[in-house]
């Protein structure tokens, strides 16, 4: 049937990939958390989530940078809302850092992981007393086991000092070189005695 809503239109794939190997991944568990938060993944998104949380056989990323090329409107924002709520209750990370080029985009993604979190009571009690920031600069979530979410605006020196578990550079096509360069050489550096991804 054509026009029969549940009809999946177009390839769930992407034409063009490379996915290093990996020996586990995280990334059914992602899915399966995000839908309990009223996420639920498109094929393709659960996809993307899943290869980008596949593990070494040493139990570190097989890829530190993931990157998805996706048209504007077509579901790449609940691809970072579900990682991003994967690092805060499955995965532990200490520091996410969610950048956008603009303001706007930045505080729209904070909005929609913010009304994730406080609509599924197994998040919700995990947030500590005050621990949901909206001081200009400030914005961003914490746990009461310390893991914590910030969110910013992309500078030329704005990610400096950050040295988060995970870095989610939203808005990449506009991304200089300068605020990619002041960020990469202390994950580098995290790399060495953590499990950093980009």
């Amino acid at each position: 049937v054509l026009n029969a809503p549940s009809a999946v239109r177009g390839s769930q794939r992407p034409r063009i990939s490379s996915i290093p190997p990996s020996s586990s991944s995280s990334g059914q568990e992602a899915v399966e958390l995000a839908a309990m938060a009223g996420l639920h993944l498109d094929d393709w998104e659960a996809y993307v989530l899943r290869e980008s949380l596949g593990e070494r056989a040493d139990g570190r990323w097989s890829a530190f940078e993931v990157g998805a090329v996706v048209p504007r409107q077509n579901g790449k924002g609940s691809i970072l809302e579900a990682r991003e709520i994967a690092g805060l209750f499955l995965l532990g990370e200490k520091l996410i850092v969610h950048s956008a080029h603009e303001f706007a985009t930045s505080m729209e993604h904070f909005r929609r992981v913010k009304e994730l979190i406080e609509g599924t009571p197994e998040f919700s009690r995990r947030v500590r007393p005050k621990g949901i920031k909206h001081s200009h600069g400030e914005e961003g979530i914490e746990l009461i086991g310390g893991q914590r979410i910030r969110f910013r605006t992309r500078t030329k020196g704005g990610l400096r000092g950050f040295t988060g578990d995970l870095i989610v550079f939203d808005e990449a096509m506009d991304l200089p070189e300068a605020a990619h360069g002041a960020i990469l050489p202390t994950l580098s550096a995290k790399s060495i005695l953590g499990n950093p991804q980009v």
